[in-house]
């Protein structure tokens, strides 16, 4: 008996990897198609504004709900010794609603680990999961943890968490706990990585840089005026690398990976 190929034989890899990605729903040149949530999963109060702030924006105004999940209380973020960590993390956890507003973001999640302590476990795993499989997102956000010279823990951390937690929240048999509470299992066709270095698709956000900066510079305790002498001309210099590389004059950078490639994927750092 000869087994029917389910699947064109091709004469090169360039083929074959095109003609498999025509056979996925999610297209990394066209990603928002037919997405109706996004789940950004950041480390810190202020990290999806000041990774993707432009994009966000850009999600919403076309009728994209975004919803933001924050992984720490970004107690450490300080260096004024007057500030208890529960201060600060009530000041920022505020902040963060003030500058998600601004946005047009009306949901925050939050999980409330230590900042500089995040955990990379099987449990803070399975609330990721329980969260996606609760929002039912199409599409996750989340840090890239191959940033290099990333010094961070909580965004290295993130980011395989996200990664993890994206692939397993489809598999009944994690964490089925969530059956038990009348979740069922839910895929997540694509992720995308900010604050990467490798970025395949971009965001236009000349039109909405002032707006970005406006909602990041909500978050104050983080933004005082010395600290944004530096900070603007950091981010505007962020924007513009990003923008240097698609032919605008800002762009915020995303490197999206088909669910399908998350796993023994040998080409997924070349698509």
């Amino acid at each position: 008996m000869v087994m029917k190929l389910a699947f064109e034989e091709f004469d090169s890899f360039e083929a074959a990897l095109e003609a498999l990605k025509d056979k996925l729903d999610f297209k990394i040149d066209d990603p928002f198609k037919d997405v109706n949530k996004v789940l950004c999963i950041e480390p810190h109060p202020d990290d999806c504004v000041i990774a993707l702030g432009g994009t966000i924006k850009k999600l919403v105004d076309d009728g994209i709900e975004v919803v933001y999940l924050l992984l720490t209380d970004g107690s450490m973020g300080t260096t004024d010794e007057s500030i208890s960590r529960h201060e600060l993390a009530l000041t920022r956890l505020e902040e963060e609603k003030e500058s998600a507003k601004l946005l047009g973001v009306k949901k925050i999640i939050t999980l409330d680990f230590a900042d500089t302590e995040l955990p990379h476990d099987r449990e803070t795993r399975k609330e990721i999961v329980t969260v996606i499989r609760k929002e039912k997102p199409e599409m996750v956000f989340m840090p890239d943890p191959w940033l290099p010279y990333e010094s961070h823990p909580d965004h290295r951390r993130a980011g395989f968490l996200g990664i993890e937690a994206a692939s397993f929240s489809g598999l009944p048999n994690f964490n089925r706990t969530d059956l038990v509470a009348g979740l069922e299992p839910h895929s997540v066709s694509a992720v995308g990585f900010y604050y990467t270095h490798r970025p395949n698709y971009f965001v236009d956000i000349t039109d909405v840089m002032g707006l970005k900066l406006e909602a990041i510079r909500r978050h104050r305790s983080q933004f005082t005026d010395d600290i944004w002498e530096l900070w603007e001309p950091y981010l505007r210099t962020m924007a513009m690398y990003y923008g240097k590389l698609c032919g605008k004059k800002y762009a915020e950078g995303i490197r999206f990976i088909p669910g399908l490639f998350l796993h023994i994927c040998p080409f997924a750092g070349d698509l």
